[in-house]
């Protein structure tokens, strides 16, 4: 069985992935996948993995697990998302950097299921909105949660090394949020397991916040008058009507209490460094634009 955990990061649309999935749930599951919904197995593969103190579960375990979160052992495929999987917020940002604990995390999960097919998504964004959306969900001060670190040195590379080094031999799947009005068909069906040319429900939800529905319909119209559109073709026609939308729509405004502009355009140098770094590291999947 193919065991995909949906890890995160925090403020990056977890539960528009999920949600999107599971709009599709019965379709999906003609074809061996299950989406379970997340309530049912709230906590039950955290407070596993952290009982096994990252040791192998049993068989019996396995079952057990599997059983919490699935109507049935036919699937091929189950896709777990839960925010915990990676950590607290509270946790995610220390003096030594973005969630410094999470390598662990994952191996804790990989290892409910030594036997299993394991991929771990893991969705990305610029560090400021990073920073922004944790402090909007942490009631402390920006020097508490902030502990030190340099705005320059909130690097995402360092943390997808050290899980490459935690989990060998596991499949790690990510993306840049700021990437989704363009890829998020795909990252839809690549966390599904499914073909590309697969249809969907939910496929333009992304676009859906950005266009104005008279554009949102031209743009459906266009890709449906063109069968066989590649992915390519189609974020063509999408890059096409982003041109026209408002831009307050496409980005809103970071706010970080003491960064300048300047140094949100600093670090945005070094996250595109970052990514590059990311999308080359052997047994990382970069789902890019």
């Amino acid at each position: 069985m193919q065991i995909v955990y949906h890890v995160g990061a925090f403020g990056t649309g977890m539960e528009q992935i999920i949600r999107s999935l599971l709009r599709n749930r019965d379709e999906l599951w003609k074809v061996g996948v299950e989406i379970p919904a997340p309530s049912r197995y709230r906590g039950v593969f955290t407070e596993a993995a952290t009982a096994l103190k990252e040791g192998p579960a049993s068989r019996e375990m396995q079952e057990m697990l599997l059983d919490a979160a699935m109507d049935s052992d036919h699937a091929a495929r189950v896709v777990l998302c839960q925010p915990g999987f990676i950590g607290l917020p509270r946790r995610a940002l220390t003096s030594n950097g973005l969630y410094p604990f999470a390598h662990k995390r994952l191996l804790g999960l990989s290892n409910l299921f030594p036997e299993s097919e394991v991929e771990f998504f893991l969705g990305i964004q610029h560090p400021a909105r990073q920073v922004q959306h944790l402090l909007s969900v942490q009631k402390r001060s920006y020097e508490s949660v902030m502990q030190g670190i340099h705005p320059l040195q909130l690097r995402w590379a360092p943390l997808f090394q050290r899980i490459v080094e935690a989990v060998p031999g596991r499949r790690i799947v990510t993306w840049a949020q700021e990437d989704l009005p363009f890829t998020w068909p795909e990252l839809l069906r690549r966390m599904a397991g499914v073909p590309q040319a697969m249809p969907l429900l939910d496929e333009d939800t992304i676009l859906a916040d950005i266009l104005t529905p008279d554009a949102l319909s031209e743009l459906r119209t266009q890709i449906q008058g063109q069968p066989g559109l590649d992915i390519g073709g189609r974020r063509d026609l999408v890059e096409q009507a982003l041109a026209q939308a408002d831009p307050a729509r496409m980005e809103a405004d970071v706010e970080v209490p003491g960064w300048s502009q300047g140094l949100i355009d600093q670090l945005s140098e070094v996250y595109a460094a970052d990514l590059a770094e990311i999308a080359a590291l052997s047994g990382v999947e970069f789902i890019a634009a």
